[in-house]
């Protein structure tokens, strides 16, 4: 027997497993979307990473849809370890780049096989959202994701597609039958900013289209179809007699929404102003909102979000011009590409080409309203969609392959060590905090500060586990009045606000032990600088209530 057919039976053992990981990856980006867990975002980028090694049919030549993801995804990283750190603005882009790099170098049937797994994965919250508005009395469906809005981004991204693909004259019962749950998913969720995207999305889809074929009018009148269809089920499902859902959004209340999101763009377009050129930090604007809430009337003194509800204004603010200027790269240059380059593409490529730059134009439009490039359930499709794109597109003189040369591979060694280096801590620090919050709420008081005192350690530059730290010792100086314990508290909480200046939980913390524990500090701070850390903590937030009730006291 050759050695030839032995090694194409074992490529192709290996390479059934690819699409199964890529659906695991997707689930636990998901459920990471909703919880914000670091430990199930790194779970997603692992079973990206097998999912390359697995499903890959070799070296795959680089284009120019390289630059935007990679300079993007390398900035939002530096900003975050040097300005801003947060563990988002290190998983969120490795999801991104994960996914591209994954999808990019896929065999043509593994491809096919994870794009299945994923519609099926996306029909079935499609289906969750449904049941929910009809069953459950919900009044927008959003299954198990945060928002709506988040549940409307994630449909329309296999949504686009699939009717991009009867626009090309696609029209197989499976198909319209994914086509018409998606639908019904998406109009369920009542998002304007999710119905502003599939505009979107069908539009650039039928200038692609065009690009290459008249599209026929039959297929039109079915895309058109799909759609009236989702939208009289959804409908339908909330005015089923067997429910009393709760009320749509009235258009006063859209209204108000609207003028919300106005007095957002313009707190952090003057946060813009005042630092111009480097940004204020990856995801940073909610405390600009807190600092700035008395702008914002239509936030109140305690509702909260991380987001602008516009990405690219947000970029602007958190990462600068040049941060603006790669985002733009990553949302514009991908359907400019698709649109150049489809006259000259075979057949079978441009489907593929048609509906992954259409779903990528209907999320960049969808930024202008809403956060979805800040969702990594989302990010993470995002850049599979770019990998499709770019096994079409690419050309074998687009940029240089360096793999050949002498110092490529000690440089990527070291390179890969340093990142996994970095990543693992956020990692091992949310497990040691999550171990020791669960064990302090059993009693067992010397486990909890074990773990919570190893998360301090393994991840110094999260504020988060000197907080859980300092409430775990302060709850031990009020129950036994020990000296260690406040001095312990006063110690956490003064290292979480040194980690992160900006957040006000700590610097109150700090404000409350040395107020309520004089008598077990053994340098209690004296009056003028209680009432120092207190102007501090009210120029942070000053409509916040815990500031209030400090300063009251």
């Amino acid at each position: 027997m050759s050695e030839q057919p032995i090694a194409r039976r074992l490529t192709q053992t290996k390479g059934s497993f690819a699409a199964p990981l890529f659906l695991v990856s997707l689930v636990f980006a998901c459920f990471g979307s909703w919880s914000g867990a670091v430990g199930l975002w790194a779970a997603s980028a692992i079973a990206l990473s097998i999912t390359a090694w697995t499903g890959s049919a070799g070296r795959t030549q680089w284009s120019w849809l390289a630059l935007p993801v990679l300079g993007y995804a390398i900035l939002v990283a530096f900003n975050t370890l040097g300005v801003a750190y947060t563990p988002a603005g290190l998983f969120q882009p490795l999801l991104l780049v994960a996914a591209y790099l994954a999808v990019r170098g896929l065999t043509d049937r593994v491809e096919k096989a994870a794009a299945v797994s994923a519609l099926g994965l996306l029909s079935f919250f499609a289906l969750w959202g449904l049941f929910q508005v009809g069953f459950l009395a919900a009044a927008r469906a959003q299954a198990f994701f945060e928002t709506p809005a988040t549940y409307a981004a994630v449909l329309n991204l296999p949504l686009v597609p699939v009717l991009a693909a009867v626009l090309l004259g696609k029209r197989n019962a499976p198909l319209l039958a994914v086509g018409l749950v998606l639908a019904a998913g998406m109009f369920s969720a009542d998002s304007r900013g999710g119905l502003l995207a599939l505009a979107a999305g069908l539009g650039f889809a039928a200038i692609f289209v065009m690009r290459v074929q008249p599209p026929r009018p039959r297929s039109i009148g079915l895309a058109l179809a799909i759609l009236a269809a989702g939208w009289i089920v959804a409908t339908g499902l909330r005015a089923l007699p067997s429910t009393q859902s709760e009320a749509s959004p009235a258009a006063s209340a859209r209204a108000e929404s609207t003028h919300s999101r106005l007095e957002l763009y313009a707190l952090s377009w003057n946060a813009w102003r005042e630092r111009p050129l480097a940004g204020t930090g990856y995801l940073t604007f909610r405390y600009t909102l807190e600092q700035g809430r008395a702008k914002v009337p239509s936030y109140g003194e305690s509702n909260e979000t991380w987001f602008v509800h516009n990405d690219y204004l947000q970029t602007l603010q958190e990462l600068g011009p040049i941060g603006l200027l790669a985002f733009l790269g990553l949302t514009v240059l991908p359907p400019l590409l698709a649109y150049r380059r489809l006259p000259s593409l075979a057949d079978e490529k441009r489907l593929p080409v048609v509906a992954s730059a259409s779903a990528l134009a209907a999320m960049s439009v969808h930024a202008l309203v809403d956060f979805p490039f800040y969702i990594p359930v989302c990010l993470l499709l995002y850049g599979a969609l770019l990998g499709v794109l770019e096994r079409r597109l690419s050309v074998p003189a687009a940029m240089p392959a360096w793999s050949s040369k002498p110092w490529y591979r000690p440089v990527r060694a070291g390179a890969l060590a340093i990142i996994a280096v970095i990543l693992l801590r956020p990692v091992a620090a949310e497990a040691a905090a999550e171990w020791g919050l669960r064990e302090s709420a059993a009693g067992e008081g010397q486990s909890a500060a074990f773990w919570l005192g190893a998360a301090q350690r393994i991840d110094p530059r999260d504020w988060r586990y000197h907080w859980y730290a300092g409430q775990f010792w302060e709850a031990q100086a009020i129950q036994s009045g020990k000296r260690e314990a406040a001095r312990l508290a006063a110690d956490a909480y003064a290292a979480g606000f040194d980690a992160n200046p900006l957040e006000v939980k700590n610097l109150l913390g700090k404000i409350s032990v040395h107020r309520r524990h004089r008598n077990l500090l053994d340098v209690p701070a004296d009056p003028h600088t209680l009432q120092g850390w207190l102007a501090q903590a009210e120029a942070l937030a000053p409509l916040n209530p815990a500031v209030k009730r400090e300063r009251s006291r």
